[in-house]
């Protein structure tokens, strides 16, 4: 009797350590990435990840699989029919992921996570829109203009190569910036300009400090996307 609990037990644990499908059951990935200015997107791969957390005694693992491929189409519109995975935590959507052979290096990669078992609706998830652009070379300009006593320390935050999308109950948070940059502006520097490589159409986030025997103040902004560069005043 023991031991054919102790099977049973082991059996339990075997069949939850990998992800599971259902056979005969097809799900359909369906979103739309809006270029900035509406300009036309090549066609970028599309990859569909599912992605579970399982017990393996006496440690806990994940797992990621691919579930299903396509690409856009010029008007920025997917459709990706995938695998149905049966004990997923959650659907991941990959756009022009850097790992893959078809990535294109003049755009960045788009990763859209936690689309939830709870919002597929007749066999099919629906993506939320979301902006993109290529990548350009651009520049924040820090300008001292009324404050000429106190020693700036800011953090940059922005998108670059990658930009991370997380659904929550159907909306999104883009504010998961990827890159960092973090620098001070001494009394005696009137200006300052900072090189960067981002997303077209994409804000940046600066976070920051001013300093004299101590924090005198601090705060932060978000600079929305400008074609002739970002600008700060302070």
């Amino acid at each position: 009797m023991k031991r054919n609990l102790l099977v049973f037990i082991i059996g339990i644990i075997v069949c939850s350590c990998e992800l599971t499908y259902e056979d005969n059951t097809r799900l359909l990935v369906d979103g739309q990435v809006i270029s900035f200015e509406s300009n036309e997107i090549p066609e970028l791969p599309v990859d569909v990840y599912a992605l579970g957390t399982f017990t393996s005694f006496p440690s806990r693992r994940e797992q990621v699989a691919l579930i299903g491929e396509s690409k856009l189409r010029s008007d920025g519109q997917y459709q990706v029919i995938t695998i149905s995975p049966e004990n997923s935590d959650f659907i991941s959507v990959a756009i022009n992921d850097i790992g893959k052979n078809r990535h294109n290096a003049s755009w960045p990669t788009l990763e859209i996570n936690g689309l939830q078992p709870f919002s597929l609706e007749n066999f099919k998830y629906q993506v939320p829109d979301i902006s993109i652009g290529p990548l350009e070379n651009t520049s924040l300009l820090i300008n001292r203009v009324a404050n000429m006593q106190d020693t700036l320390s800011y953090g940059i935050s922005y998108n670059s190569t990658l930009k991370e999308v997380n659904l929550n109950f159907g909306e999104f948070d883009d504010e998961v910036f990827q890159r960092q940059l973090f620098g001070e502006l001494y009394p005696s520097d009137m200006t300052r300009e900072i090189p960067l490589r981002v997303i077209q159409g994409d804000s940046i986030k600066i976070s920051y400090s001013l300093i004299n025997n101590g924090i005198v103040g601090r705060g932060e902004i978000k600079i929305q996307y400008n074609t002739d560069g970002y600008t700060f005043d302070f």
